[in-house]
């Protein structure tokens, strides 16, 4: 499987792996990145050929919805932006 690369409601890239997500702790000079999980310590490296190593177990569950979530908040957030219509409005139309 590949890696999926997101962006947090804060703006920050993240990446999304086997039902994982990870923040992005660096940038190596090999053009690698290391990731730490937002729910647990475990770490992962990507590759640019879209690689990933999980260096340890993680301590919970993968969850898909997770990053479903993340994808809805996105599209919200954007929509917000993007809409001149009152509010109360907006959250009917969905």
């Amino acid at each position: 499987m590949s890696a999926i690369f997101t962006e947090s409601t804060h703006g920050k890239r993240q990446l999304c792996y086997l039902g994982y997500r990870y923040s992005l702790k660096r940038k190596n000079q090999n053009g690698s990145e290391y990731w730490i999980c937002v729910k647990c310590q475990t770490t992962a490296t990507s590759y640019l050929d879209l690689s990933v190593i999980v260096r340890e177990d993680h301590t919970h569950l993968p969850d898909e919805t997770d990053k479903e979530v993340l994808e809805m908040r996105q599209n919200l957030k954007r929509k917000a932006i993007e809409e001149s219509s009152p509010i109360d409005l907006f959250w009917f139309i969905y």
